[in-house]
């Protein structure tokens, strides 16, 4: 570990490049991005957050203008500023040095119709970022919570425990309070590489979800190293999660008894082409003990270049590993299609001896952006399609589930599912309007049954002899129909921070054979929509 920290040093020279923030971790605010980054860049979209040196390099002055960003480099000294910019900031030597305090915002109160209840939530909270010359940057954030506002979320949390997004779920009456605390140091010296060191979320992928890795669970503290050269980028992230005990079908919701595992991913994309991106993923996660032994961070997992399954086996372990292609294809340059196969501790031998072997576990991911349509600028459409087969994500093991503190690493369904999304987004001056609609079919795991829906419980739950578990099926188990649409419109307050006032539409309805819910909520919000949270499962 020690010897990773020191890597940089080989890397050092003088050049000066741009500060090492990241782009806020944010829907909106990429898709305004991608826009504006050109195929001749060669920008590679495959991992996120996106470093503000990469995205300087690829995109014009001008749109970084647009997206709120200050870019005359001569104005020092302090700022004020609420409709542009930070609402505090300083500044001196040309912005080498830079410092800005953002309020956290995210109000949001309505009428859910069929409930006939109120409903709230008031997020709060601070970010602190800042530059230390060209090589060295950190950020620092504080969120807080006080909500009561969809049923699935706070049902979420009875269950697991935490707060979806957020950590430990503190329960005050009908209320539900949380706090998360994330930040990061950035390092580059120089413009092939940069190394961080913090605590916060990462998503690799072009779609709006992620089969590889998603920022849908809690924060965890990371190692992230970063090469661009050519037109490669490699990525290596070192992960410490945590996990409630499992047993049987009981997962402990108590954060205060969470226990420790470790997750190590490499992300390989070559932009082959000014149309074609191409990405290799592979992960593995195991956990504190193994075996009744205790490993702790096992040492080889943590050489960066190394290919983690080569030496998964030659440990002898039986972690949880995963792989993945994906790619991005444009095929005009406000165009852009997309794909992800993600396989979890396939069998294929096996899987040849007979239909529906539990280990057949893949997921994909297919989808298509198109910016501008019908010539209309800022009018923006998205769909995607979302497929993961039974059991994906689970293990054996229960402790080495694709999960971080009771919530999916990956999808916020878990898996044996097919989901459709279609978003359409519109921007006027400040002016903006968003529409989103979910379909999801799934196949729920009936009470004491593993039908492969639950992804914290142990595959052993299946059967005593897990060589013979076949006649599995797609959408076995509690077939149930989830529709989810959103609707947004409203003023873009602070395109910099993503403030934004909106009125708000959200209709929610899952049926099956043994319960319905119905929801509609109207409402109005106040918030610097900095980062995704994923309340539509």
């Amino acid at each position: 570990m020690k010897k990773i920290l020191f890597i940089p040093i080989l890397f050092f020279c003088l050049s000066a490049i741009a500060q090492q923030l990241n782009f806020p971790l944010n829907y909106e605010m990429q898709n305004r991005l991608e826009r504006y980054i050109s195929t001749s860049s060669h920008f590679i979209t495959a991992a996120k957050p996106y470093n503000m040196a990469e995205i300087v390099a690829a995109v014009p002055d001008s749109a970084l203008q647009e997206l709120g960003f200050d870019t005359d480099s001569s104005k020092n000294g302090f700022k004020f500023g609420l409709l542009k910019g930070d609402m505090l900031a300083m500044s001196a030597k040309n912005k080498k040095f830079y410092i800005a305090v953002n309020p956290i915002i995210d109000v949001q109160f309505g009428y859910d119709i069929n409930d006939k209840k109120l409903k709230y939530s008031a997020g709060y909270g601070a970010r602190i970022e800042a530059n230390l010359g060209r090589k060295f940057s950190l950020s620092f954030t504080y969120q807080g919570v006080y909500e009561n506002m969809y049923n699935q979320v706070s049902d979420y949390a009875q269950q697991y425990g935490v707060l979806t997004g957020y950590r430990r779920a503190n329960f005050n009456r009908n209320a539900i309070t949380s706090q998360l605390f994330s930040g990061y140091i950035s390092v580059s010296p120089n413009k092939h590489f940069n190394l961080q060191l913090g605590n916060d979320k990462q998503f690799w992928g072009e779609g709006y979800r992620s089969m590889f890795l998603s920022d849908n669970a809690s924060n965890s503290p990371y190692l992230k190293m970063t090469m661009n050269f050519w037109r490669i980028k490699y990525q290596y992230l070192f992960n410490v999660m945590k996990y409630g005990d499992i047993a049987g079908f009981n997962v402990d919701n108590n954060p205060s008894n969470f226990k420790i595992k470790y997750g190590c991913y490499h992300l390989v994309s070559v932009d082959v082409a000014k149309w074609m991106q191409f990405t290799f993923f592979e992960g593995v996660t195991w956990y504190h003990g193994d075996n009744n032994r205790t490993r702790g961070v096992e040492f080889s997992y943590l050489i960066p270049v190394a290919f983690i399954r080569p030496v998964e086996f030659a440990l002898g372990s039986p972690d949880n590993v995963v792989l993945g292609l994906a790619f991005k294809f444009k095929p005009a340059q406000k165009q852009s299609i997309y794909a992800q196969i993600m396989l979890d501790d396939m069998d294929v031998a096996a899987a040849r001896k007979g239909k529906g072997f539990y280990r057949t576990k893949v997921a994909a991911q297919f989808g298509y952006k198109i910016f501008d349509i019908f010539k209309v600028k800022h009018l923006d459409i998205q769909a995607e399609l979302n497929i993961v087969r039974p059991y994906v994500f689970a293990h054996k093991a229960p402790q080495q589930s694709y999960t971080n503190f009771n919530q999916a690493l990956a999808h916020p369904l878990g898996a044996n599912f097919i989901e459709s999304l279609v978003f359409i987004n519109y921007w006027h001056k400040h002016w903006t309007a968003s529409a989103k609609l979910q379909y999801a079919k799934q196949g729920l795991d009936a009470l004491y049954k593993h039908d492969g829906s639950n992804i914290f419980v142990s595959d052993y739950l299946i059967g005593p002899n897990l060589n013979l578990a076949y006649g599995n099926k797609f959408l076995q188990g509690i077939k149930t129909d989830l529709i989810n649409f959103e609707a947004r419109g409203g003023y873009l307050i602070n395109p910099k921070i993503n403030l934004s006032a909106e009125v708000v539409m959200n209709y929610r309805y899952q049926k099956n054979e043994i319960f319905k819910t119905n929801n509609f909520l109207i409402g109005l919000s106040l918030r610097t929509n900095l980062f995704n949270r994923y309340t539509d499962f």
